[in-house]
C-alpha cells in the first residue's frame, strides 16, 4: 500500500513538471509580448471603446446593441481589465499568454485521456508555435485563446462521461463549457462534430457510436443558433459595404486552396504576416479545382483505410476541416474585406489535430525504432522545437507596435490597403504629414471606395499646405458617402463638409492676402465654404464648432447679422469660445 502510495505521489510530480515544462515554454517565447503595446483592433475594441467606460456599457455588451460580432464573455473580460488595467497594454498583453499557457497544457490532458501518443510533446509545440502568435501578442485575440480554453475543458468533461455516477455532471459541466466558449467567439460552432470524431475515434463498434452520439445533439442545436446569430450580427456590420467573395463554384474551389494553405503554415511557418495578398474571387480555371479534388481525394482514401492503421489520420484531417470549416469564405464574412481569404488567427482552432497526428506518428516511430534512431528524433525534435521557439519569439517582436507589424508586413505584401492605411493614421497622429499622404494615397488607390480614408488624405494634404489636393480628396469622400443612403445623412458627412469648408475658407484667405477687395475666385471659395458649413449644420445643429467657423467667415464678409446668430449660438453651447466671443465683440465695436 504504501509503495502505491508512492507511485501516486511520483507520478503527480511528474504531471505536475510536465505541465510547468509547457507554461514555462509559452512564457519564455512570449515575453517580448510584455513589452509591446496595443495595435490594429486593440483601439477599436479596447483604448476607444466607449463601452469599456462604464456599467451601463456592461449591459450593453450582453445585449448585442452596438457590438460588431456578439462576444459578451470576450468583450466582459475586456471590461474587467480596462477598470483594472486602464491603458496599460502590459496586463491586457499577460493575460493572453496566461491562457496560452493554459491551452497548451489542456490540449495535452484531452490528448492524454484520448491516449494519443505524443500528447505532451503536441501540447507543447502548440503552445510554441509560430503561426499562434497572432493569437496571442495581438490583444484583440483575446476571444481565440480564451475561447480555445473553453472549448478544451468542455471536451475535455465530455470524454469522462461514461457509466460512472458523475456522469450527468461531467455532460452539464461540458455544455456550459461549450457555451461559455460560443459566447467567447462563435468560430467553435464546429466543436459538435469534433465530439462526434472523438465519439468514433473511441467506439469500439457501429452500435456504441449511435448510442453515445445522441448525447451531442443539444452541442449541436447551441451550434446553430449561435451560427445564424452570428451571420445576423455580421451583416448588420457589413451593412452596404461591397465584400467579394465570388461564386458558389469559386467559394468552393478557394475552399479547398484554403485548407492546404492552412495545413502548409502548421509545418513551415514562413513568411508570417498580418495581411496576406490578395486572392481570386473571379471564375476559377479547371486547373484551380485539384486542391479541392486533392483534399476530398485524402479523406476519401483516410476514410476507406480507417481500419488498415489510418484511423488517427482520419480523425486528426477530419477535424482540421470541420475546424477550417467557418473561416473559408462560403459565407460573407466581415474578415474577407482585406482581400484575402486567410490569417493566422483564424487557423488557431484547427492546427492542433496536425500537431497532435506528426507527434503521434514520431512518438510510435521512436517507440519501435533503434537507440540510435530514438536518438536521431530526439535531437531532430529538440532541435526543431528550439527553431519554433526562436521563430515564435521574433514574431513576437513584430507585433510590439503598429509600426513595426505594418512595416513587416509591407515588406512581404507592399499592396496590403489596411497596412498602408494603418501607418498614415499613424503617421498623421505624429504630425508626420509627408509620410501620411505617401502611405493614405496608397491606401485609396488600393482601396478607392472607403470615404474615411479619402477624407483623413485630405486632412493631411491640408496640414501640408496642399489644399487643392485635400479639397479633391474631401470632394470624394462626400461623394462616397452621399451615395450609399444609409450614410448619406451621417454625423461623419457633417465632419467632411466641415473640412472641406475650413479647407475653401483657408484657400480664399491665401487668395484675398494683401488684396484691397476680395477676388472673384476667393469670393467664390468663400461661398461655396458658407454652403458647406450650412449643410453641414443640418446635419449637426449643435456643432460649436462649425457655428464658430462659420460666423468667423460671415463676419470678414461683412454680414454682421448672420455672423452675431452663428456665434451666440457658439457661445450657448461653449459660454467661454475664445475666438466667438473675440469676434462677436469686435462685430459689436464696430456696429456701435
Amino acid at each position: 500500500m504504501q509503495t502505491e502510495l508512492k507511485r501516486d505521489e511520483s507520478s503527480r510530480w511528474r504531471l505536475v513538471a510536465a505541465a510547468a515544462i509547457i507554461v514555462g515554454a509559452v512564457l519564455l517565447v512570449y515575453l517580448p509580448a510584455l513589452r509591446a503595446g496595443f495595435v490594429w483592433d486593440d483601439e477599436q475594441l479596447i483604448t476607444s471603446n466607449p463601452l469599456l467606460r462604464t456599467f451601463s456599457g456592461l449591459i450593453e455588451i450582453w445585449s448585442g446593441g452596438r457590438t460588431a460580432d456578439y462576444f459578451p464573455i470576450t468583450n466582459t473580460a475586456f471590461w474587467i481589465e480596462h477598470h483594472l488595467f486602464g491603458d496599460n497594454p502590459l496586463g491586457y498583453h499577460g493575460l493572453n499568454i496566461l491562457f496560452q499557457a493554459a491551452d497548451a497544457v489542456l490540449v495535452w490532458l484531452v490528448l492524454r485521456r484520448l491516449q494519443i501518443p505524443g500528447a505532451w510533446l503536441a501540447g507543447l509545440i502548440f503552445g510554441i508555435h509560430p503561426i499562434h502568435v497572432e493569437s496571442v501578442a495581438w490583444i484583440s485575440e483575446l476571444k481565440n485563446v480564451l475561447a480555445m480554453f473553453f472549448t478544451l475543458l468542455s471536451i475535455l468533461c465530455f470524454v469522462e462521461i461514461d457509466e460512472k455516477p458523475r456522469s450527468r455532471t461531467w455532460y452539464i459541466l461540458s455544455l456550459i463549457f461549450f457555451a461559455l466558449a460560443l459566447l467567447s467567439k462563435t468560430q467553435v460552432v464546429f466543436m459538435p462534430m469534433v465530439l462526434v470524431l472523438c465519439l468514433w475515434w473511441r467506439a469500439r463498434d457501429f452500435a456504441t457510436l449511435r448510442r453515445e452520439a445522441i448525447r451531442t445533439w443539444p452541442f449541436f442545436v447551441m451550434a446553430a443558433v449561435f451560427s445564424l446569430i452570428t451571420i445576423w450580427f455580421q451583416n448588420r456590420g457589413i451593412g452596404e459595404e461591397e465584400i467579394i467573395i465570388g461564386s458558389v463554384a469559386r467559394r468552393f474551389v478557394n475552399a479547398g486552396m484554403a485548407v492546404w494553405w492552412y495545413a502548409g503554415k502548421v509545418f513551415l511557418p514562413a513568411r508570417l504576416m498580418a495581411i496576406y495578398p490578395r486572392w481570386r474571387f473571379d471564375s476559377p480555371d479547371l486547373s484551380e479545382w485539384l486542391p479541392l479534388i486533392a483534399l476530398v481525394l485524402l479523406i476519401g482514401l483516410l476514410w476507406f483505410f480507417r481500419n488498415r492503421g489510418l484511423r488517427g489520420g482520419f480523425v486528426a484531417v477530419g477535424y482540421f476541416v470541420v475546424a477550417l470549416l467557418p473561416v473559408i469564405g462560403l459565407v460573407r464574412m466581415a474578415y474577407l474585406r482585406s482581400g484575402t481569404l486567410v490569417a493566422d488567427h483564424l487557423q488557431y482552432f484547427a492546427d492542433v489535430s496536425l500537431i497532435a497526428l506528426v507527434c503521434a506518428g514520431v512518438t510510435m516511430l521512436a517507440n519501435r525504432g533503434r537507440r540510435e534512431l530514438k536518438t536521431a528524433i530526439a535531437v531532430i525534435s529538440i532541435l526543431s522545437i528550439g527553431v519554433m521557439g526562436v521563430c515564435a519569439w521574433q514574431r513576437t517582436q513584430v507585433l510590439h507596435d503598429e509600426e513595426s507589424l505594418w512595416r513587416d508586413n509591407l515588406a512581404k505584401n507592399p499592396d496590403a490597403w489596411q497596412a498602408h492605411a494603418r501607418l498614415g493614421q499613424r503617421f498623421f497622429r505624429q504630425e508626420k504629414y509627408s509620410d501620411a499622404i505617401e502611405h493614405l494615397r496608397r491606401a485609396v488607390e488600393l482601396k478607392p471606395e472607403l470615404p474615411e480614408d479619402h477624407n483623413l488624405l485630405g486632412l493631411a494634404y491640408c496640414r501640408a499646405e496642399q489644399f487643392d489636393q485635400g479639397i479633391r480628396e474631401y470632394r470624394e469622400a462626400l461623394r462616397l458617402k452621399e451615395a450609399k443612403p444609409s450614410t448619406g445623412q451621417t454625423a461623419s458627412v457633417a465632419t467632411i463638409r466641415t473640412n472641406l469648408a475650413n479647407a475653401l475658407t483657408i484657400v480664399g484667405n491665401n487668395l484675398s492676402n494683401g488684396a484691397r477687395e476680395i477676388p472673384a475666385e476667393a469670393m467664390r471659395r468663400y461661398e461655396e465654404a458658407i454652403a458647406q458649413y450650412e449643410k453641414a449644420l443640418e446635419l449637426e445643429p449643435n456643432q460649436p464648432g462649425i457655428h464658430r467657423n462659420l460666423g468667423i467667415l460671415l463676419a470678414r464678409l461683412g454680414r454682421y447679422d448672420e455672423a452675431k446668430a452663428h456665434l451666440r449660438a457658439t457661445l450657448q453651447i461653449v459660454p467661454n469660445e475664445p475666438a466667438a466671443r473675440e469676434t462677436l465683440e469686435e462685430i459689436e465695436a464696430q456696429l456701435h
